[in-house]
């Protein structure tokens, strides 16, 4: 089972955060009052500011005169324009400029005079050595010039008025005069910059123009030249390329339908001449040729042979054929006959030669056509050159006279003295101081203090790992809580005298508590009586010795017997609580040097017996363990109800846990609120390991009126009984 199941975690209410206030309220009333009173003090002997504010308005446009954005253009139109006023207006730069022109160097804000005679002597030692190794213009190093626009700077502020074109040069001085000064100065000097600028960038625009124009110049009379030479080695001196491409296109026109003509023609004369070719060996074939059939001549030939045939046939029958007539009439046939054949050859030769003439005409106009396509190619390539150089030429001459007529409207512009920033409302000597604010400093320092002062509390509270109550013994030490003792007064002349509280003052809030004890400690051994008791803490100055006294006492006063051992055999003090000898005691007892009866003292209550530590032996450990020790613890159940042990710390020495294995129960003495818990833990664990049981632990030297929720309810309900005036004598003082 862990932790957190054997105990849950409790919800945190608003009580909680009030006590954990509550109890470390000096903390918080500390912090307050030294936080409160250091600014206090400090705001009334603050020397009082004043601030002088001057506005400017930045227009959005520039005031131009004639037109030359191209060399003072100012993109208003984008939001970085004001940006990067405002940075010019908080510039390094400027403010030198400031500082120069008003001599702030050696104003006494800027440059203040040592306090002391003795500052002011170390001061002049130290300008005489500067002057002496490095002259009298080096007077004020850079080092010093870079504080002194730092300063500056500081008290500048620059704030746009949002949504409109206004900015408010704020500066600050301890002289109100001079807060309105400088803020005045500062615009103008913002203002006289912006023309500077204005006019350094006219004057650098006037010089690059000049320079660019001799260039631009010279390359337009190189294209110039160029262009001449281009004209007059290819003869173009007065050509004009539109009309001769008119000229061309129109001729490559012309002979493009004219070859198309001698191509149709040449293909028909070449048909006709191969078909007269194929014909050739068929000679009356070819008569049937249209050329032949359609000629004329062929026509009135055949019409002749066809009458004279037609004649003859006639003739025949009257005259034979050796008649006269039929022998000229055949003869006259056989001519015709001749005469077509004559003609019909003709025919085929013309035809012949019209092909070739048509081929020849096809082939004339077809280099013509190609001679023309080669000229116009070389035309355009020529016009393609021209038109390189015409252009160049055309644009360095455009560009020559922009550049001229910028330079004109630049020097023109040179000497204006316009701007787009004036001042809207020039600084006034201010009437009051803008700070301290007395009210305000002092109204932060209380929420401040209080703030700091709760929060140093509740960290402190963190890192406190000590045991403050009950539910911190349940919590982590898992064993049951006994009771809480309050803290004691002590006497300072005798402080063990007033240790026995519950015998002098049994009516008092801590004997009480210690009755509270007892009886916790007898009902958690109801079921088995434990008549031997050990008292142990985890630490030194825990208030054992303080406890098992008072502890005795309160059984005694019950009737029972009661015997106190005083086993811290390292650091007795029973015997100086008691005011009784120191010798002999335990030791003497354990080592037989004498009977136990010889060694028990009696004290001012019958029922209660002390035996104290006896001689001081080397070995504490050796003698507590042995059987002569058990022997006595045995021999003293027989004798006494009660037998209560004072041992040494659990973590000093290892005493205790010897002790452990001879008693019936453990109590453990803890020193509330101051003991950490980790050592409590490992005694406890160091103990469990000899399988003693631990009956309780007591919270020891509690100041009630100091702690926490509880311990406050706790003290009201003692003294809600009325214990009287002596007990409220008992003040929480510091002993164990």
């Amino acid at each position: 089972m862990n932790e957190k199941d054997t105990f849950p975690e409790e919800e945190v209410h608003l009580r909680d955060y009030l006590a954990v206030i509550l109890k470390r309220k000096w903390t918080v009333i500390t912090c307050f009052v030294i936080l409160v009173t250091i600014v206090t003090i400090g705001t009334f002997k603050m020397e009082p500011v004043y601030k002088a504010t001057c506005q400017v308005l930045i227009e959005r446009e520039n005031p131009n005169v004639v037109n030359i954005q191209e060399v003072m253009a100012i993109d208003a139109s984008s939001t970085d324009y004001y940006q990067t006023q405002y940075e010019i207006l908080k510039s390094k730069e400027l403010a030198e400029r400031v500082i120069e022109h008003l001599n702030l160097a050696d104003n006494k804000e800027f440059r203040p005079e040592p306090k002391t005679r003795f500052m002011s002597i170390i001061t002049k030692i130290k300008g005489s050595i500067w002057n002496i190794f490095f002259g009298k213009e080096k007077e004020r190093p850079l080092d010093e010039k870079n504080k002194l626009i730092k300063a500056y700077l500081i008290r500048l502020k620059i704030e746009p008025i949002r949504n409109s074109r206004l900015v408010n040069i704020n500066f600050e001085a301890h002289d109100p005069e001079l807060a309105a000064k400088v803020a005045n100065t500062h615009a103008k000097l913002y203002i006289k910059q912006n023309l500077e600028r204005k006019f350094s960038m006219s004057q650098e625009a006037i010089g690059w123009l000049s320079n660019r124009i001799k260039e631009v110049k010279s390359k337009l009379e190189e294209s110039e030249k160029a262009l001449h030479d281009y004209r007059e080695k290819n003869d173009l001196v007065s050509i004009d390329f539109q009309e001769s491409h008119n000229i061309i296109v129109q001729k490559l026109n012309e002979l493009n339908a004219a070859l198309m003509q001698a191509k149709t023609l040449r293909i028909e004369k070449e048909n006709l001449y191969y078909e007269l070719k194929r014909l050739s060996k068929n000679p009356e074939m070819i008569e049937s040729i249209p050329a032949v059939v359609k000629n004329p001549l062929i026509q009135q030939l055949k019409a002749d042979y066809i009458k004279a045939k037609a004649e003859y046939s006639e003739l025949s029958e009257k005259y034979g054929p050796e008649h006269p007539k039929m022998i000229s009439l055949k003869s006259q046939i056989k001519e015709i006959k001749s005469k077509i054949a004559k003609e019909v050859k003709n025919i085929a030769r013309s035809i012949e030669t019209e092909y070739r003439v048509a081929r020849r005409q096809e082939e004339s106009l077809m280099r013509a056509l190609e001679k023309q396509k080669k000229e116009a190619l070389a035309l355009n390539k020529k016009e393609i050159q021209y038109n390189v150089l015409k252009r160049d030429v055309e644009s360095n001459r455009a560009l020559y006279e922009s550049l001229l007529k910028r330079l004109k409207e630049a020097s023109v512009t040179e000497n204006l003295n316009v701007s787009n920033i004036t001042i809207v409302d020039p600084a006034r000597i201010p009437d009051s101081p803008c700070k301290p604010k007395k009210k305000l400093n002092i109204l932060l320092a209380i929420i401040c203090g209080l703030t700091i002062g709760i929060g140093l509390a509740f960290f402190f509270e963190y890192l406190d790992n000590t045991v403050k109550g009950p539910e911190e013994v349940e919590r982590y030490l898992k064993t049951p809580f006994l009771g809480f003792i309050g803290r004691l007064s002590v006497d300072k002349g005798n402080p063990d005298s007033t240790e026995l509280v519950t015998l002098k003052e049994p009516k008092s809030e801590i004997s009480e508590m210690f009755r509270n004890i007892r009886t916790n400690i007898l009902f958690s051994a109801l079921d088995r009586p434990r008549k031997v008791i050990l008292i142990t803490s985890a630490i030194r100055q825990e208030g054992k010795t303080f406890l098992i006294a008072n502890l005795g006492i309160s059984l005694a006063q019950m009737g029972k017997k009661v015997v106190l051992i005083d086993s811290d055999l390292r650091r007795p003090r029973l015997h100086r609580i008691f005011s009784l000898k120191k010798f002999p005691g335990l030791t003497d007892i354990v080592i037989e040097k004498i009977r136990l009866e010889s060694a028990t003292q009696d004290t001012e209550l019958e029922n209660l017996k002390v035996i104290t530590c006896g001689t001081m032996p080397p070995n504490p450990a050796e003698l507590l363990s042995s059987e002569n020790m058990k022997k006595l613890i045995n021999d003293l159940r027989e004798e006494f109800d009660f037998i209560l042990l004072d041992s040494p710390p659990v973590m000093s020495v290892t005493d205790a846990v010897v002790l452990a294995a001879l008693v019936d129960g453990v109590v453990m003495v803890i020193r509330g609120a101051e003991t950490p818990i980790p050592p409590i833990q490992r005694a406890i664990q160091q103990l469990s390991d000899v399988n003693v049981r631990i009956l309780g632990t007591a919270l020891n030297g509690i100041d009630f009126k100091k702690g926490g929720y509880y311990y406050q309810y706790y003290y009201k309900y003692y003294y809600g009984y009325g214990y009287g005036e002596e007990e409220k004598k008992h003040k929480s003082k510091t002993k164990m």
